[in-house]
């Protein structure tokens, strides 16, 4: 149980470092965290036995540990040793702990990667996905809004007798009652259907490009609406959505063999692995692999 314990006291610390309460020994839910920090230390077991059997393709060097933390340190410790020092110290993880996290995590990679090796997503798959999925890449009608919103009509007729497409902005960053675009000049951005109040929308996608409209009211108050752009309904060509398809899809492609691969390696080891304790055998749910921060990350794994 020594490793165990010892990666129950880091969770504990790293549970105080972010300002959450770590369960109380004895309760269901530390027997819970217990349960999920042994089977984690179980999956990095699987992935060091993984690893080996794969062979070369899998391997990682003390020099790829070392170029994964520089990138780490640099990332998301501003490039300062001393503060990845001081974030180990705070969660209670020894550099020599933390590098074999870092292994674990790049032997997981290079695992999906082997695996996945020979999944294929060509031009002719993805026109097959994009006849099939036409309606997906149907662009609905589009308008660029920008608006100024005051409390009373009085203060709408007095705007819009002296608003023009040229001082819109200026006059809704100094009258307008909406915060979310008073700063931007009124700017909504692009608006769709659906997305507005109706009073607001059947004013908004009725109006001419470059005309203001008389002052609309809603329950918010009273708008007055000027549309700088708009953009027909368009169904996007196979030539233009092609790179997104192949990329998307075969991300999902690597995604679903390498979940194969998982769930058959993992069925494979939790019949040879033997628990001391029967009260910490994982239930039965989806499995969790280690990261690089040393916590289980649920399934499927995006390394």
């Amino acid at each position: 149980f020594t490793q165990l314990n010892r990666v129950m006291t880091q969770s504990a610390a790293t549970a105080k470092a972010q300002g959450q309460t770590f369960p109380a020994t004895g309760s269901t839910e530390y027997k819970d965290a217990q349960r999920q920090a042994l089977q984690t230390l179980v999956n990095v077991q699987v992935v060091r036995s993984e690893a080996k059997v794969c062979g070369s393709p899998c391997a990682v060097t003390p020099k790829d540990v070392d170029k994964e933390l520089d990138s780490i340190v640099k990332a998301q410790f501003q490039g300062k040793q001393a503060e990845l020092t001081k974030f180990l110290k705070s969660r209670q993880l020894s550099m020599a702990e933390a590098r074999d996290q870092v292994r674990a995590s790049l032997q997981q990679s290079k695992i999906r990667e082997h695996v996945t090796r020979g999944v294929r997503f060509n031009d002719a798959d993805a026109r097959k996905y994009y006849l099939a999925n036409t309606a997906s890449f149907r662009v609905p009608a589009e308008r660029v809004a920008s608006h100024i919103l005051v409390k009373t009509k009085a203060e709408a007729d007095k705007l819009y007798a002296e608003a023009t497409p040229a001082n819109f902005a200026e006059l809704a960053k100094k009258h307008s009652q909406d915060p979310g675009s008073k700063g931007t000049g009124g700017s909504l951005g692009p608006i769709q259907k659906g997305a507005l109040v109706p009073e607001f929308e059947k004013v908004a996608f009725a109006l001419p490009q470059g005309q203001i409209s008389k002052p609309v009211k809603t329950q918010f108050g009273y708008h007055l609406i000027l549309i700088t752009k708009i953009t027909k309904p368009r169904t996007i060509p196979f030539a233009e959505a092609k790179k997104q398809i192949v990329s998307q899809q075969l991300q999902t492609e690597r995604q679903t063999t390498f979940q194969t691969w998982v769930d058959k390696t993992l069925k494979k080891w939790k019949d040879r692995t033997v628990y001391a304790n029967k009260d910490l055998e994982p239930v039965e749910t989806p499995a969790a692999q280690p990261g690089a921060d040393g916590q289980p990350q649920p399934q499927p794994a995006t390394p």
